[in-house]
């Protein structure tokens, strides 16, 4: 081997070399964004499943508050039944009453 192709194989392995170590470093830093790519997605997955719950709190607690509006307008609607009744009945006392004079 001349001198001339040593210098040439060197300087082959050279480029190479600097070649490697710079794909390696690129490569330890997407690693570096994948990590913390991973943590954010974990933690918006944590965050997720929060909002989640605090939703389904919610919708509970406000089915609760419907059933409860619901029972009051049913009962309204049996005392108000309750009242007709006794205004009708009123009315046909006081009917009798006038037709009887």
């Amino acid at each position: 081997m001349t001198q001339e192709e040593y210098l040439r194989m060197k300087n082959i392995l050279n480029t190479v070399t600097e070649q490697q170590a710079g794909f390696a470093e690129r490569h330890a830093k997407a690693e570096a964004r994948m990590d913390r790519n991973d943590q954010a997605i974990a933690a918006l997955l944590t965050l997720a499943q929060m909002h989640e719950q605090e939703i389904r709190n919610a919708n509970e607690q406000l089915n609760t508050r419907f059933q409860q509006i619901a029972a009051t307008f049913e009962d309204i609607g049996k005392k108000s039944a309750e009242t007709d009744e006794r205004i009708n009945a009123l009315v046909n006392v006081v009917e009798r009453y006038i037709s009887k004079n």
